[in-house]
């Protein structure tokens, strides 16, 4: 059992931790931490609020643990409610996991995103219009794989995006960010 005890934010222990068999417990942040409630993130250049730009609120000490891995390998709990936190570390214990390793950090993963990078740059010149066209073959991610989601009250981009089974890729908004696409 790796327990987390709210920081460092993001860090790789956590992921060491699950790719060795352990399951990471971290505590739930309520309010979530943004630049608005927390200091550490206060002059950041992210401002870690829900915003139609995709930002998101820190909700735990990994959000990416928690999002894209959960259980049984990661437990994200109120530490302040004795009942759920005994209850997560009692059930934790009676759980046998494998070691996990999210395919994106494996050599192969890790490999695909190099080579995606790579066979899809698009070169700049310094007289050349920032970014590429939306008819632009090199562009990527490849426009025609933009679909375009409402976001309930509330709700930032990237939970909008992953209920749908999607990732928010922020390229896309210089697409989006359009009066005439609010208009539509």
């Amino acid at each position: 059992l790796f327990i987390g005890f709210g920081f460092p934010y993001e860090g790789p222990a956590p992921l060491e931790a699950i790719a060795n068999g352990c399951v990471f417990l971290q505590a739930r942040f309520s309010p979530p931490h943004s630049s608005l409630n927390h200091e550490f993130f206060r002059g950041k250049p992210t401002s870690r609020e829900a915003s139609p730009a995709g930002g998101e609120r820190v909700s735990s000490q990994h959000p990416y643990a928690e999002d894209f891995i959960g259980k049984p390998h990661v437990w994200t709990v109120d530490y302040n409610n004795s009942e759920e936190f005994e209850a997560a570390i009692k059930t934790i214990m009676r759980t046998q996991v494998d070691p996990y390793l999210p395919y994106e950090y494996t050599c192969e993963g890790m490999l695909e995103r190099i080579h995606a990078y790579i066979q899809h740059q698009v070169g700049e010149h310094p007289c050349s219009p920032w970014g590429a066209s939306l008819r632009d073959p090199r562009a990527w991610p490849p426009v025609d794989s933009l679909q375009v989601w409402v976001s309930e009250t509330r709700h930032a981009c990237t939970e909008t995006c992953r209920r749908h089974g999607l990732v928010c890729e922020p390229t896309f908004f210089r697409f989006l960010n359009k009066k005439e696409v609010f208009l539509q």
